[in-house]
């Protein structure tokens, strides 16, 4: 290697470092260690980076197994972290037959599974609750951040809850989630709220910038139901449209929020998406989007005075032939109270 190409080298590194070097205790040191959110890794990290200043707090990520089970991984599908190697391939078998590798989440895969698999490093993907066991042993005394990458049912929330309950009696533990991971994982806000305040847990909510310069938010806002969880179907070619009407009564702050949350697809009957917008009774448009997700998605509207207003979703691709004719899905609107 010639002198210049070893300069460009140490640079990389160096500003590779510099990129990671907002915290130490990223994803239990992954960043410097490599295989990420494992035991593995936390161990190496806590013994040799605990001490130092850039280790600000301990992060990792978790998400639900197909039987409700809480793990520790970050991505949602496990192709970037889970070699496709021959023991690997054996352990997942059963799956390959329905999905091709590179499509596999950790949703579609049971704990047997998801403990079976080798990462780097002969890693393994842990439990929660094994590495609340670990940090015991360890003796972490920095803050412990878990985020919330993807839940989906009552019995992994409960379990989180009760989980961080009782090790906080020897932790400081805490929860962060991006915004619609948030929402995603916990639907019902004001109930999972309540719950997270009712055992003295705190529950951040942050954005990428935010993150990096470990500046959490207040708790997720405080919400009032202006229309319930809805459903809306689209079966009919004369009639691609549905509207709701809803009323904000309250009294206004300066910058007061609703959120448009819209399920698209939910019947899995969806194509390619749905046009909406949020108007006045004189027929001011407030917002006009699209949205393509089959999943919830959530539409953020400044609002500055009380009126009734409209929400209109227009499908206008989806086919009225086959065996799921047609689209539906479901809508929610909420008004921001704090």
């Amino acid at each position: 290697m010639n002198f210049n190409l070893k300069i460009i080298f140490i640079l990389i590194i160096v500003l590779f470092t510099n990129l990671h070097s907002e915290n130490l205790g990223h994803r239990l040191g992954g960043d410097i260690y490599g295989a990420e959110n494992t035991i593995h890794t936390y161990k190496k990290a806590i013994k040799n980076l605990q001490k130092k200043k850039l280790f600000k707090y301990v992060e990792l990520d978790i998400q639900e197994t197909k039987d409700s089970q809480i793990i520790l991984f970050h991505d949602k599908t496990i192709e970037k972290l889970v070699p496709k190697s021959k023991h690997n391939l054996k352990v997942l078998k059963n799956i390959l037959k329905k999905k091709k590798f590179h499509k596999i989440e950790i949703k579609d895969l049971t704990l047997k599974e998801t403990s079976q698999l080798i990462l780097e490093q002969n890693s393994k993907i842990p439990t929660l609750k094994e590495l609340l066991d670990v940090s015991i042993k360890l003796k972490v005394y920095k803050p412990i951040h878990i985020e919330v990458k993807n839940l989906y049912s009552d019995k992994a929330r409960l379990e989180l809850i009760e989980l961080a309950s009782t090790y906080s009696k020897h932790q400081k533990i805490s929860f962060i989630a991006f915004q619609k991971n948030f929402y995603k994982s916990f639907p019902n806000t004001q109930r999972w709220l309540k719950i997270f305040q009712k055992n003295n847990l705190k529950f951040y909510q942050i954005d990428k910038h935010e993150f990096t310069k470990e500046k959490l938010k207040n708790t997720p806002k405080e919400y009032k139901v202006l229309l319930e969880e809805t459903k809306f179907s689209i079966k009919n070619k004369t009639q691609r449209t549905q509207s709701f009407t809803f009323e904000i009564k309250e009294k206004l702050k300066k910058n007061t929020y609703i959120n448009i949350g819209i399920y698209n697809g939910h019947d899995n009957s969806g194509d390619n998406g749905l046009n909406f917008k949020v108007e006045n009774q004189n027929g001011k448009w407030l917002m006009a989007n699209f949205s393509k997700k089959k999943d919830w998605e959530w539409f953020r509207i400044n609002i500055k005075n009380n009126q009734k207003l409209i929400l209109t979703i227009e499908d206008n691709d989806t086919s009225f032939k086959g065996k799921f004719p047609g689209n539906g899905g479901l809508i929610k609107i909420l008004l921001e109270i704090n």
